[in-house]
């Protein structure tokens, strides 16, 4: 496959990742973070960049960036991957390189999109991350390695005040259509930017910049599961045996959760404060919807859950179970190894000594079957409901006729007069087994659609 062609615009800024091989941990402990922050300084001096907005994650570096001459970006590009590999290999006494390849980049219509792309770069990790441009733009920590973007300027006339305006931006509402949008051109380097602005550019440059299906992709509004898990792996005694696992207090690895499963004994306490409806696949499942569009609205701007009673897919993480390949019953235990909870020198360690599953393991796993039970006889329950044919499709919109904007859409809810069409032996049976009462639970929730409306129009304001 031919490389994608380098194109550099004056006073353009660009969008940069740079993954590792196979998924490898670049910083494996502090000193790797602080090392290559160091790098990144000492060749910003040297190099004529500009940068707006970073973040070190794990397994990658990615950030925000003007350069001010046609070959700086590549520049400073090669000489950061040689020097940390140079790094890297010698005290982990490796060879070769441990990059993916090329870093991947995409250039910015600034004016429409340089705020939400430093919005998408600091909201990949906790607001207090040391490694991330965040405490800089956000709160006005020294970090020289950021400079302020023209865009970023223009926000108000004192430094106060641009803090103040950037703050309500970084915390309103995420358009996740334009962050799907963001994640594709970075992907495909493409140009984040109108049709317009690629047009121009492209006769600017005199080469073609856009794909077949150009064009910022409409608004997603079906429900979908965003990845609670970032990198799901088989816990293993050996690989994992100083493992140790911290609280689960700071919830904002499921910020970007639009619905929330939910088993058959919380469906009762999760009805009194959200919508709980059912999905509209084939196998459907009973699920609590959290968003109109944006980012949760049951996660409070500290991270926390906004009610008292946390749903257990919740509190199941950072493990999981799954079946394997060979044999459906036998069930293996999964853990999210890049999850923040995870260290080896804070929380309470998951293996013994001996390699024996520790007591805040064994409670993990059970925990774990137990959910996976519930979920089993959930689904049965969800199937039965489906299969009787009183489900319809639902949808939650704001405006009329031309101004109708679609928020969120693909669940289902009960029809009460189909309900009441039932044969009496069928309502009979049910009322016997509970699933009425559920019912009624689920129906009665849906007046919580308009508190998902007076939480976003709080967090807005």
């Amino acid at each position: 496959m031919a490389r994608k062609n380098r194109v550099y615009v004056k006073n353009t800024s660009q969008h940069i990742i740079l993954k590792s091989l196979n998924n490898l941990v670049l910083f494996q402990d502090e000193s790797d973070y602080k090392t290559f922050k160091f790098m990144l300084e000492e060749l910003n001096k040297s190099h004529s960049i500009d940068i707006h907005a970073y973040i070190l994650m794990p397994q990658y570096f990615e950030f925000l960036t003007t350069p001010k001459h046609a070959d700086s970006l590549s520049k400073f590009m090669q000489s950061l991957g040689r020097k940390y590999v140079g790094y890297f290999n010698k005290k982990y006494e490796k060879t070769g390189t441990i990059w993916e390849g090329r870093y991947k980049s995409s250039l910015l219509e600034d004016e429409l999109y340089l705020l939400d792309v430093m919005r998408y770069i600091e909201q990949k990790a906790d607001k207090d991350y040391a490694f991330s441009s965040v405490r800089k733009n956000l709160f006005a920590k020294v970090d020289s390695l950021v400079s302020q973007h023209e865009q970023y300027q223009k926000l108000a006339y004192t430094d106060n005040y641009r803090l103040e305006y950037y703050t309500r931006f970084f915390n309103s509402i995420v358009d996740d259509a334009k962050n799907e949008f963001i994640t594709s051109c970075l992907e495909k380097q493409l140009v984040t930017g109108s049709k317009e602005f690629v047009k121009n550019l492209e006769e600017l440059v005199g080469m073609t910049l856009s794909s077949k299906n150009r064009g910022r992709p409409k608004k997603q509004t079906k429900i979908q599961r965003k990845k609670m898990y970032k990198n799901l792996v088989v816990l293993d005694k050996k690989r994992h045996k100083d493992f140790k696992v911290s609280q689960l207090e700071n919830l904002s690895f499921a910020k970007q959760t639009a619905f929330i499963p939910i088993v058959i004994n919380e469906i009762e306490v999760t009805s009194a404060n959200f919508p709980v409806v059912f999905t509209s696949n084939e196998d459907p499942s009973i699920v609590s919807l959290v968003s109109l569009g944006g980012d949760s609205l049951a996660i409070s701007i500290e991270n926390k859950w906004i009610t008292s009673y946390v749903p257990s897919y919740i509190r199941k993480y950072p493990f999981s179970l799954a079946s394997t390949k060979d044999n459906q019953e036998q069930m293996i235990v999964l853990i999210d190894e890049d999850s923040s909870l995870f260290s080896k020198s804070k929380g309470k360690q998951l293996f013994k000594k001996n390699g024996d599953q520790s007591d805040i393991l064994t409670h993990a796993v059970d925990f774990l079957t137990s959910y996976e039970n519930q979920m089993v006889i959930t689904k049965k329950l969800a199937k039965t409901i489906a299969n009787s044919g009183i489900l319809e499709d639902r949808e939650i919109s704001v405006g009329e006729g031309a101004e109708k904007q679609v928020l969120l859409q693909g669940f289902k809810v009960v029809n009460r007069d189909k309900l009441n069409a039932l044969s009496d032996d069928i309502l009979a049976d049910w009322v016997r087994r509970g699933i009425i009462g559920l019912i009624d639970a689920h129906i009665k929730s849906l007046t919580n659609i308009e508190k998902l409306f007076k939480i976003a129009n709080q967090r807005q304001n």
